[in-house]
């Protein structure tokens, strides 16, 4: 019985994205960076001129406090932002990206431009609207499992 899982499939292809996105300059040059630290930078340039804090991260990535802290911190190091506090209330703080983070950024973009459209090579339209819109209902579908 050869039974496919969806899981594991998702996941197989993650470390694989993972490993093409970690194929950047900035990423030789700074061996600290890690997939999910490209990934995050991207959330915060997608969403430059709000103000973020770790907890945006935390929901967007649906990771524990935890996790966010230690990629955050991580990060940096790494230089990439700095977290800020803000006038309005003493124990939050922004995060901020630095001047390193935009030549990051920069390299970062042309790459998830070649790798989409090498992944997306073949597909057509309506597939590629079926594959978010199936994501969507696996995530929904997992959400209730969370909440119940």
């Amino acid at each position: 019985m050869n039974k496919r899982h969806i899981g594991y499939a998702v996941k197989s292809l993650c470390r694989r994205i993972d490993r093409v996105m970690e194929n950047i300059p900035a990423a030789g040059e700074n061996k600290k960076l890690t997939g999910v630290q490209f990934w995050v930078l991207n959330f915060l340039f997608r969403n430059g001129g709000r103000e973020l804090f770790q907890r945006d991260v935390e929901a967007e990535f649906n990771i524990r406090r935890s996790s966010a802290t230690e990629i955050l911190k991580s990060m940096e190091e790494a230089g990439l932002i700095r977290r800020v506090p803000v006038e309005y209330d003493a124990r939050l703080k922004k995060i901020e990206l630095t001047d390193y983070a935009e030549e990051v950024r920069r390299q970062l973009q042309a790459q998830i431009e070649r790798s989409e459209a090498q992944m997306t090579r073949g597909f057509s339209e309506a597939e590629l609207d079926a594959f978010f819109d199936y994501v969507a209902r696996f995530k929904q579908n997992l959400s209730q499992m969370e909440n119940g």
